[in-house]
């Protein structure tokens, strides 16, 4: 995607107010916005000489910051350091805001286009994005139109970050919001900070639309892979536009060209044939007298016996809950996602557009295998692996929302051992023990007798003492044998705790 350097004189930046939002304008956009006052630090073009310090302490060179600041038209990096979350506003005079201009007066068939090339792959998924979600979302006053997105980003082969975009074209320029998180996967919480600043964001003024290259939106693409010499380009253009297809092999000289006109509807229709095995580039160009010539390239892979397939969503290195696996294939062909590590499953289909999801709530390390088959043509295999862990809050949230009251009597039974459990009672023992604590406890109390003996395996040293009432979360391990005065074995149920909890 080509990038024009964003004018600094164009980005004149106001901080208005200091109670608890500051308000930031910018003037190359014509465009507002407030970021709260907790989050730690706001940079800006304008004062990265002034936090210099701040920067050495992160680890940031200035110099390749500004630079980055120039080259990427970024206009504001907001730090949530807390939350481990970064707000980055950008603007850019790229491609498609040279096409668009302003996507709310554009026409459905182009806002789908736009909508579409973030989920199959065709936007910025050269600079290393996957975009698992992309709709439209009205914020209402002057039609601000918003692409809402959810995405990984990796690079160099390491995911960089996850996160959450609002992206629009409007006044000459790609303006993109984006919540980047890091050291994690990206959650609701996540958007909703994001959202918060949107509902801020306005727009001061609306530039007119200037002459804009001739409409050229597609109904049915170029094949990003195909194992047919021949496909179809279907779409829409202006009335009685001439639509023209160019093929160039990559490993060999010379082109093709491949023509049609637009009706007077606006409908085109071109059949491409390859002429040989081999990756094509192909250009489509749509022009028509006096209007301002619309381009768009391609990359097209032939291959005989080749089994086509587009994967739209594959899980990013941090998982969440749910992973989710989504595509499109040629008719007839069976999808398996195979999975080993926490959870070891497999799940298929045989939709032409599919969608997999994989319970990944788990801890741990998954492996994914994806295998596309289909009699006749060659196997595809995808691998991929990616890590769920919890924040010390996820995981006791998720313990508690699991754990489960169970009765004393049936805290040995096998039916239940592995279940997480919670239960309030009184500790009267500690002893400490080989790399972990063994804790005495007693579920119910009469005058100064305990009764319902348990007994609890912490790894950790208890922060409690001996007569404290406290509840425990843990999982519920069977049973724990006790050398009675009179030299007898006695089984009592064992817990191995997750944490502990005052009780008043």
């Amino acid at each position: 995607m080509r990038k024009f350097l964003l004018s600094l004189a164009c980005m004149m930046l106001l901080l208005i107010t200091p109670a608890l939002a500051d308000t930031y304008s910018f003037e190359g956009i014509h465009a507002s916005l407030e970021i709260p006052s907790d989050y730690e630090v706001v940079l800006t073009p304008y004062n990265l000489s002034s936090n210099t310090a701040w920067l050495s302490d992160q680890g940031m060179d200035y110099d390749a910051l500004m630079n980055a600041f120039e080259t990427e038209g970024i206009l504001l990096q907001a730090y949530d350091a807390e939350n481990d979350r970064i707000l980055v506003l950008t603007a850019l005079q790229d491609l498609d805001a040279q096409t668009f201009f302003d996507l709310n007066n554009q026409d459905e068939d182009m806002r789908r286009e736009y909508r579409v090339s973030h989920t199959n792959g065709s936007a910025y998924g050269v600079l290393g994005y996957s975009y698992s979600s992309s709709k439209w979302r009205n914020y209402g006053g002057d039609e601000l139109r918003f692409l809402q997105t959810k995405y990984s980003l990796r690079q160099e082969g390491r995911e960089v970050c996850t996160g959450y975009q609002r992206r629009t074209i409007r006044n000459g320029y790609t303006i993109t919001l984006d919540m980047q998180v890091l050291n994690r996967a990206a959650k609701e919480a996540d958007e909703k900070a994001l959202e918060k600043i949107m509902d801020t964001f306005q727009f001061t003024k609306i530039l007119p639309m200037p002459e804009l290259p001739i409409k050229l939106a597609l109904t049915s693409a170029p094949p990003s892979e195909t194992n047919s010499e021949t496909f179809t380009i279907k779409g829409s253009s202006a009335k009685n536009a001439k639509v023209t297809a160019t093929v160039f092999s990559l490993g060999a000289t010379g082109s093709q060209t491949f023509k049609d006109t637009a009706g007077t509807d606006g409908a085109f229709s071109i059949k491409v044939t390859l002429p040989s095995q081999g990756v094509y580039s192909l250009t489509l160009t749509a022009e028509a007298e006096g209007a301002i010539t619309a381009q768009r390239m391609y990359s097209v892979t032939y291959q005989k016996g080749m089994l086509p397939v587009d994967l739209t969503i594959t899980p990013s290195e941090t998982l969440t809950d749910t992973t989710e696996f989504a595509g499109s294939t040629i008719s007839g062909a069976k999808i398996q996602v195979a999975v080993s590590g926490p959870v070891n499953t497999s799940k298929t289909s045989t939709k032409q557009n599919f969608s997999i999801e994989i319970d990944t709530s788990a801890e741990g390390t998954y492996q994914f295998v994806v295998t596309v088959t289909k009699k006749g043509l060659d196997d595809r295999v995808f691998t991929f692996t990616g890590v769920r862990s919890y924040s010390e809050i996820d995981r006791v949230n998720k313990i508690k929302a699991q754990a489960k009251k169970i009765e004393y009597s049936s805290l040995q039974k096998s039916s239940n051992e592995g279940k997480t459990v919670a239960l309030t009672g009184y500790i009267t023992d500690i002893v400490p023990s080989t790399g972990e604590w063994v804790i005495t406890f007693a579920l119910t109390k009469s005058g100064e007798k305990y009764k319902q003996i348990t007994y609890v395996i912490t790894e950790t040293e208890p922060q409690y003492q001996e007569g404290d009432k406290v509840k425990v979360y843990a999982r519920a391990a069977g049973s724990y044998s006790v050398l009675e005065a009179d030299n007898t074995l006695k089984n009592y149920p064992r817990l191995e705790a997750y944490f502990f909890e005052s009780v008043e």
